[in-house]
This record gives C-alpha cells, structure tokens and sequence, in this order.
C-alpha cells in the first residue's frame, strides 16, 4: 500500500501551518522595519510593539472553541479550508498606513486562523494516516509551521515591509486552491453518518490497497466512532471522565511548557535580543536564518524518530537540552560587561535551542494530542490545547520586552530554564509511551492508569 496520498493529503493541510508560521516569525524581521521612522508604513514603539507581538495570541484565545462545535458539525476540512480567506485579509490589513491599530487587528485575526489550525489540523492528520505512519504524518505539521518561520527569516533582511507582506499573501491562496481537492477525514465523515464518503475518503487515502482491507479499516473506524459517540463529548467530559482527564493533564501541561520553554518569544525577540556585533563569517540575520534551517530540518529528522524511539525518550533529552541552552544564554546576558565579549555564546545558545526544540517539545505534544483522546471529546481537546498553547504564548511575548527593559534579558531565559527543568521531572512521572500502539490500545492504557 503507498502512502504517496496520505502525505499528499497531509502536506496540502499543513500549508495552512507553513502561513501560521509565517506569522509567528513575522515580528523578527518586522519589528526592526517598524521601529524605524520610514522602513515601514507604520512607526511603533514602546508598549505598541508588545502588543503586535502578543495581539496574535488574544486573537489565538477567541477562535479554537468555535472551531471545535463547527468541526464536528460540519466537518474538519471546510473549517480548516477557511483559514486560506482569513489569512489572507490578514497579510492585506497590513498594507494599511498610518496607524498601528491595523497591525494590532491584522496580528488578531491571524491568531484566530493560528487556533484553528493548531485545533484542526493535527486532528485532520491523526485521522487520515495509517498505524504504521501516523508519528511521521503527524509531525508534518510543525515542520511546516517552522518552514513558514524560515522563509520570514530569509526574506526579511532582504525585502522591504511591503515585499514581505506580498510575500506571505501568496501562501494562503495555494492552500485554498491546493486542499479544496482533498477528502475529509474518515473520521470525520462517520462522525456526521456520511459513511459512503467515508469509503470514497479511505479509499483515496489508501491508494493501492485492497477492497477487503479497506472496509476491514472502515469497519474498525465505524466501531471506534459508534463506541466513542454514545455519549456526545463535552468539554466537562475532559476532566469528569478519568481516562480523558489523565489525556488532558498529559497533553496540556506538554501544550503550556512547549511555549513556557520560550520558543514563541525566541522566535518574535530573537533579531532585536542578539548582540549586533560584526563577525567576520555571520551576522544576526544568518544566524536566525540558520535558527530558522535548523527548526525546520531538525523537525523532519524528528519524524522517523519519533516512531522510532518513542515519545518520550525524545521529550526528555529535548527539555534536558532546553534547559542547558537557555540557561546559558542567561548566563551571558547576566555577566557580560562588554557587548563583544563572548558574543558567540548567544548564537551557539540559540541554534542548540533550536536542535533541542525541534527534536522533542516542538513536535511531540501535537502527536499525542491527535493520539490520547477519543473522537468524540477529540475536538474539545484540541480546542483547550490551542487555548493553553495561545495563553502559555502570550505570557512570555507580553512580558518579554517589560521584563528585557527592567530587568534584564537574562530574567528570561533563566525563567525558560526553570520551565524546561520542571517539565523533565513532569515527563518522567506522568508521561508514558505510545509507540506503535493503536487508538484502542492508547484508551486501555489510559483507563488502567491510577
């Protein structure tokens, strides 16, 4: 059986994260054009340029409870596809002059796009991949999530304001026209009783498979759905019923400390917190640019690890590594007396940081998001894991340029340091393997734990 289609399928979906990720690394290359008088068509400053970084996670808070009633209503694909629209008037707002309240909206609504696609879209991908494959396909996503953070970083030096919005607008018209073709979800067919567009879903999705395995599958989803929707999901039902409330402690506590180690705040401060000094082979901009390389290329070298070695193996030598690195980057910070002096440290820091993350917290928590929870609470769970995602995000970009400028920058990444360190000892005691085991499995394994 080839899986040529189920990684079409999943690609096409994940374009959506490629443009979210254009908007989580936006604020890099933006915010030295906007801080400029003339480099943009916007002048911000002071509190202003928290709040364009941070405006996207309030944005990010409103949308994922709606998406998850409207996904089970009308399916995950039509809900999904609207993200091409939106994103799109989002990149247009910032065309605006002359007021940075556009920005704020602009960085708002794509926040909503960015709740719907992180709610959405892992859930999409756990539902259409096989046993075999559904680690790998699963973290796609984040590898185009931070494909769309490296393509602001390498274009940002480079263009204008203007371009690099032009650039961005681009991304979302091919989503729409690229994933209008693709199927639902099985999934998400029988749970709306649409089960001969099930079979046509699975039979596109399983290109070259037999007939007899296919309805064997479909049979198998049909008993899953039917067993999971006798009582209709609610969000209650996420920490009333024991199973899911164990699910939910796992997968929110992965969703808060993946943000809480610093990744959303790195990625909006990282070109403005750097020291600006010359070196003889880089500069800033490279060595985003390679953060950047190295989020996207470590993120794919994930993907046959994480089926490979497991979950949790993989979470525990990624926040071990956060730890140390950002821990040395508040070293620096904390001690330097000249701007020069070990000036590499903070570049070496920040690519380490970006192996660590990609490898582990940066892709794990969506996997087992898609994994622990049945489908009929599965889009309420993806709804409060976007919430916790956004208001983990939103605490560190709020606070991060206050706290830089009256503190200091190493009250930070000591404050990422302490959050990779609490989530290890949490990683140890509460978070168990699911490698290789199907959805039934995974909801034993969840009802036998104490």
């Amino acid at each position: 059986m080839s899986v040529f289609r189920e990684t079409s399928a999943a690609v096409s979906a994940c374009i959506c994260m490629f443009v979210t990720g254009c908007w989580l690394a936006w604020p890099s290359p933006a915010l030295r054009k906007l801080e400029v008088q003339g480099g943009a068509n916007v002048f911000i400053e002071g509190d202003e340029i928290s709040w364009v970084v941070a405006s996207l996670d309030v944005g990010n808070m409103v949308s994922p409870i709606p998406a998850s009633y409207l996904v089970d209503r009308i399916g995950r694909k039509p809900v999904l596809l609207a993200t091409g629209p939106l994103y799109l008037i989002c990149w247009m707002l910032t065309f605006v002059p002359g007021t940075p309240y556009f920005l704020f909206l602009s960085r708002f609504l794509s926040g909503i796009g960015k709740g719907i696609a992180f709610s959405i879209c892992p859930m999409y991908l756990g539902e259409i991949a096989s046993v075999e494959v559904r680690g790998a396909i699963s973290t796609i996503s984040t590898g185009a999530l931070w494909g769309g953070s490296l393509l602001m970083f390498i274009v940002g030096p480079l263009v204008s304001y203007q371009w690099l919005n032009t650039i961005g607008a681009i991304f979302p018209i091919i989503f729409f026209m690229t994933f209008l073709w693709i199927p639902e979800s099985p999934y998400g067919c029988l749970m709306r009783n649409k089960v001969e567009e099930a079979r046509k879903s699975l039979q596109w999705l399983r290109e070259g498979a037999d007939q007899l395995t296919i309805e064997k599958e479909l049979e198998q989803m049909k008993e899953n759905v039917e067993e999971e929707m006798k009582t209709k999901g609610t969000f209650v039902d996420l920490v009333a019923i024991p199973s899911n409330r164990k699910a939910t402690t796992i997968v929110m506590v992965s969703s808060a400390f993946q943000r809480l180690c610093g990744i959303s705040a790195v990625l909006a401060f990282s070109s403005t917190t750097l020291p600006n000094v010359g070196f003889q082979f880089f500069h800033v901009s490279q060595v985003i640019v390679v953060f950047g390389i190295v989020l996207t290329i470590g993120n794919f070298l994930a993907t046959p690890l994480v089926d490979h070695l497991g979950r949790k193996p993989l979470l525990f030598a990624s926040s071990i590594g956060l730890a140390i690195s950002t821990a040395t980057s508040g070293f620096y910070y904390l001690l330097r007396k000249d701007p020069e002096q070990a000036a590499w440290l903070p570049y070496m820091a920040l690519v380490c940081f970006g192996i660590f993350h990609s490898i582990g917290l940066g892709v794990i928590p969506s996997t087992l998001l898609s994994e622990l929870f049945p489908a009929n609470v599965k889009s309420r769970a993806a709804a409060v894991s976007s919430i916790v995602f956004a208001a983990a995000s939103f605490v560190t970009n709020k606070m991060y340029h206050p706290v830089q400028h009256s503190i200091g920058t190493h009250a930070m990444f000591f404050f990422f340091s302490m959050n990779a360190v609490i989530f290890t000892i949490f990683n140890a005691l509460f978070i168990f393997e699911t490698k290789g085991k199907s959805f039934p499995d995974i909801q034993k394994r969840l009802k036998s734990l104490k």
